[in-house]
């Protein structure tokens, strides 16, 4: 099965994010100054013509008539000096009577006819800008009349200076932008150190190293969630990893004692000719065994498949007191040899897989029996409250310690005393009880006191049946 590609590097994708947010942040500043420089200046050009424009309404606020009409436009013709970048021109039926000079004369005729002229105006002519405005002034009497003054500030330095300004902003964007990319990948490749770290530690990781934790003392914040989630994942890896290699020793030990039992039983049917009787009770012999690691290779896989959640549950409504009491009957001979009773009491319905309740109640009565003393009483209650539904099984026994307890449901677990060890069992029958529980979402639990051994299945109540 082929890899995944790799979905790219953090570094770069870090350095890309932030060079495309330069990018903008840097157009933007560049584009405002750009903005503010030339409505400054533009201003500027404004303030300037209103200003001769308050001396030109002044002016022309003398003339009545023709004959006062010369002295205006003297007044007006002198605005222009010390102000190179200034023109005046004065216009009456279609002509000029002050001409602001041939290329502007020529460029302003048609604008200055305009209504936007009277507002502000700009109009290039030859090369050169010009900002344009046009002031009218009309008089009655005798020889009724009217003119038009024309103004113009050039602006053509004004936009020479507004373009320069344009590229080195844009100059200085596009260096700001590559020193902070430069910048960008310095601090990711920095900041993202102690991750590359995490990841060389993780490495060199084995199985004979599983012990090694990734050290979290000078690990940054953002690290130390994901360091510790790998330190904790190691100890369950190390959890399970020791849990697989005893249950591969115990599985060995386990199949030694049958195959060994079988190979010398055959060795000893082989040393010498036997009878057909001999033959037959030999056969038998080893078909007990054959049987035993039957059971033992099939309660193993039943196990392996639970953990693996392979295992389909058939659900259904279950009347616990009918399936316990047939179960009871089922292990009615082998209580009555030893003068045991089995007594069920309690009523309860619950919504489980039939054949898993009955294996895991089987297990239950089967080690109740096993290791009751003769003539004792192994009761069975069923009890239901708002929680949900118990079974427990009590019968008499001897004091289990503590530490027993806690791994008794282990695969394989048997009783330290001899008695426990001369009883026939591979010990897996409390796992598989713990498997079944945990498959149905409940839980099984041990406790021993006062001369007697409780095993307590609960389900829950999301798994009881209606009544």
């Amino acid at each position: 099965m082929s890899r995944p590609a790799p979905a790219g590097s953090l570094v770069a994708r870090l350095v890309l994010l932030f060079v495309v947010g330069s990018a903008f942040i840097m157009a933007g500043a560049g584009y405002s100054l750009y903005h503010a420089l030339r409505m400054r200046l533009e201003a500027n050009d404004i303030i300037e013509m209103r200003g001769k424009g308050r001396v030109i309404e002044l002016a022309l606020q003398d003339v009545k008539g023709p004959e006062t009409l010369q002295g205006a436009i003297d007044r007006i013709a002198e605005l222009p000096v010390g102000h190179p970048r200034f023109a005046v021109g004065v216009r009456s039926g279609g002509r000029w009577l002050l001409q602001p000079g041939p290329a502007l004369a020529v460029a302003a005729v048609g604008p200055a006819d305009s209504e936007a002229a009277h507002g502000y105006l700009e109009i290039e002519s030859g090369g050169r800008s010009w900002l344009l405005h046009t002031i009218a002034h009309a008089w009655k009497g005798t020889q009724p009349g009217s003119i038009e003054v024309v103004m113009a500030v050039e602006t053509t330095e004004t936009r020479k200076l507004l373009k320069d300004h344009a590229l080195v902003a844009a100059l200085v964007a596009f260096l700001g932008t590559a020193a902070s990319g430069l910048l960008a990948w310095f601090v990711a490749r920095r900041g993202l150190a102690p991750l590359a770290h995490v990841a060389a530690r993780a490495g060199e990781v084995t199985a004979r190293r599983l012990g090694d934790r990734l050290d979290l003392q000078d690990a940054p914040l953002e690290v130390h969630g994901l360091a510790d989630s790998i330190n904790r994942m190691l100890e369950r890896l190390e959890e399970s990893f020791r849990a697989l290699e005893q249950f591969s020793a115990d599985i060995a030990h386990e199949l030694r004692t049958p195959l060994n039992n079988l190979l010398l039983q055959t060795q000893v049917t082989l040393s010498r000719g036997r009878s057909p009787e001999e033959y037959r009770d030999a056969l038998h012999s080893n078909l007990e065994e054959l049987e035993r690691l039957q059971r033992m290779v099939a309660d193993m896989l039943f196990l392996a498949r639970a953990d693996r959640g392979m295992i389909e549950l058939d659900v259904e409504a279950i009347d616990l007191r009918r399936e316990i009491e047939s179960l009871a009957e089922y292990f009615d001979a082998a209580a009555a040899e030893k003068a045991q009773r089995v007594l069920v009491k309690g009523e309860g319905r619950i919504r489980a897989d039939r054949l898993m309740v009955r294996r895991a109640v089987n297990n239950l009565l089967s080690n109740a029996v096993r290791y009751s003393p003769a003539g004792a009483a192994i009761d069975i209650a069923i009890s239901t409250d708002d929680e949900g539904c118990s079974v427990t099984v009590t019968n008499p026994g001897d004091a289990i310690p503590t530490e027993e307890l806690r791994r008794l449901f282990a695969r394989f677990a048997r009783r330290d005393d001899s008695r426990g060890r001369e009883i026939e069992g591979a010990g897996l029958g409390l796992a598989i009880v713990d498997s079944i529980m945990k498959l149905q979402g409940g839980s099984v639990q041990a406790t021993s006191a006062n001369g007697c051994v409780v095993f307590v299945l609960r389900f829950p109540t999301g798994k009881l049946a209606d009544l």
